[in-house]
């Protein structure tokens, strides 16, 4: 499958893309959401290395109910990014999923509570600042692994 270029009003009702505009400053609350327990935002410099050739095999989706999750690209060139609304038992809807093919311009904060890939990235080696809300038993992940690894291509 060959994702579209990111698409705002696409991906509205789960990430906000950050986007500012000329001569003017873009307020974001939803980066520093707080959780519902205690804990701290962290700021984080990721370097995901790149998918083997024009092919990434997404094998689960991941959650963080008490945080949204801001990846503002530093040094990257085009990453995937892979969202999913809820089925009714709370498990991701993969017939519903959105998959787009972002680029070096596009930061996105995921809203809480969403099933996402974690950080793919092709190309070449990125790096990426990262915004969440951290508990502070760590423990703000569910993790769903997929019967079978969906591939995505770049191209």
């Amino acid at each position: 499958m060959t994702p579209p270029p990111l698409s705002e009003t696409e991906l509205a009702p789960f990430a906000r893309v950050l986007r500012g505009e000329a001569g003017r400053m873009l307020a974001v609350p939803e980066v520093l959401e707080v959780g519902d327990t205690p804990g701290r935002h962290g700021f984080f410099v990721l370097s995901p290395r790149p998918a083997e050739g024009d092919f990434a095999s997404i094998a689960f989706l991941e959650r963080h109910p008490q945080s949204t999750q801001t990846f503002i690209p530093m040094r990257v060139s085009r990453w995937l990014v892979l969202v999913a609304p809820d089925l009714p038992d709370g498990s991701p809807d993969l017939g519903a999923m959105k998959a787009f093919i972002a680029g070096p311009e596009d930061a996105i904060c995921i809203r809480r509570n969403v099933w996402h890939a974690g950080l793919t990235v092709f190309d070449r080696p990125a790096e990426f600042a990262m915004i969440m809300w951290r508990t502070d038993d760590g423990d703000d992940g569910d993790v769903h692994t997929l019967a079978d690894p969906i591939e995505f291509s770049a191209d």
